[in-house]
C-alpha cells in the first residue's frame, strides 16, 4: 500500500499550527516536512504531529527557539523526563500564583461590596473566632523601614502583592491614646513559616467604620473609646485597623474607608 503524506494545509489543520509558522519552522531548521515533492510541496507524516505538539507546548511555556532546537537534536527519554518534570514544576508554581491573584481579587471585591451595606460611625459588637494573621516584625521607631521589611517578608513567602495591609495598635498604646503608634503590620493570609504567624484571639470585638486618610484615625478611635464606656465595655486587647476602600479604588484620601476592631470585655463592677 502506497504511503500517503499530509499536505501542509492538512497538517496545519490537524496540528493547529498555521501554514505560515510551519514554513517558518522549516526555514530555520526547527521542524521540517518529511519530504518535499518534485513540485516543491511540503509533505508531512502523521507521526510528526507528536513532535509539533511538543514544540507548540514548549513555545507556550516560554521556551526559546534555540532551547527547543537543542532539545530536539539531543532528545532522549531521560532528557524528555527531565525537561517535562521541570516544566511541570513551573506550571504548578504559576497555578499557585494565579490562585493567589484570584483570591486577592476576590477579597478586594468582597471588601468593596461591604462598603455598600455598613453603617458609618456606628459601633457594633461581634463575636470573633481566633484567626491566623501573617505579621511583620515588631515596629519600633522607623515606620517606613518596617513596612519595607514586611513587603520583603510577603515576597519571601511567595505571596503576591495586592492584599490589603492592616496594622495592629497594642492595648497599652490604645489606653495611652497613641492610636497611630502601630505595633505590627499584618495581612489576612496564612504563611508556611509559623514564626511569622500571629493569632488574633477569639472573643468580643467592638467594630466601627469611618472615612479617613491613612494615619488620621484619632477621631475614630476616640469616638470608639467613648462608645465603649457608654456601653459598659473596656479594652481587653489590641486594635486591628484595616482599610476597606483604599488608594486602589478611591482617588480622594479623605474618602478611604477604614475598619477598626478592638478586643473588648464587659466592665467589672466593684
Amino acid at each position: 500500500m502506497k504511503k500517503e503524506y499530509l499536505t501542509i494545509s492538512q497538517f496545519s489543520a490537524l496540528s493547529g499550527i498555521s501554514r505560515k509558522n510551519l514554513i517558518y519552522y522549516d526555514k530555520i531548521n526547527l521542524f521540517s516536512p518529511k519530504m518535499v515533492s518534485e513540485k516543491g510541496y511540503r509533505l508531512y507524516e502523521e507521526k510528526q504531529l507528536d513532535t509539533i505538539s511538543v514544540i507548540w507546548i514548549l513555545r507556550e511555556l516560554g521556551k526559546s527557539i534555540k532551547e527547543i532546537k537543542i532539545y530536539l537534536q539531543e532528545r532522549t527519554p531521560e532528557k524528555m523526563l527531565s525537561l517535562f518534570q521541570e516544566e511541570q514544576e513551573q506550571i504548578d508554581k504559576k497555578i499557585r500564583t494565579l490562585k493567589q491573584y484570584k483570591d486577592m481579587l476576590e477579597k478586594r471585591i468582597e471588601l468593596t461590596k461591604l462598603a455598600d451595606v455598613i453603617t458609618i460611625g456606628k459601633i457594633t459588637f461581634i463575636q470573633q473566632e481566633k484567626k491566623s494573621l501573617l505579621i511583620s516584625e515588631k515596629i519600633n521607631q522607623n515606620y517606613n523601614e518596617a513596612l519595607v521589611n514586611f513587603y520583603s517578608i510577603i515576597e519571601q513567602q511567595d505571596i503576591v502583592q495586592g492584599y490589603p495591609i492592616g496594622a495592629i495598635v497594642g492595648k497599652n498604646e490604645l489606653s495611652d491614646g497613641q492610636f497611630t503608634n502601630f505595633s505590627y503590620f499584618y495581612i489576612n493570609k496564612f504563611a508556611e513559616d509559623k514564626n511569622l504567624l500571629s493569632i488574633k484571639p477569639e472573643g468580643t470585638y467592638a467594630v466601627m467604620y469611618d472615612y479617613c486618610d491613612y494615619n488620621k484615625t484619632e477621631k475614630l478611635y476616640r469616638k470608639m473609646l467613648d462608645e465603649l464606656a457608654k456601653n459598659g465595655y473596656e479594652i481587653d486587647g489590641d486594635a486591628y485597623e484595616e482599610y476597606i476602600i483604599d488608594e486602589v479604588a478611591e482617588k480622594k484620601p479623605d474618602q478611604y474607608l477604614v475598619k477598626v476592631m478592638i478586643k473588648v470585655k464587659k466592665m467589672t463592677i466593684g
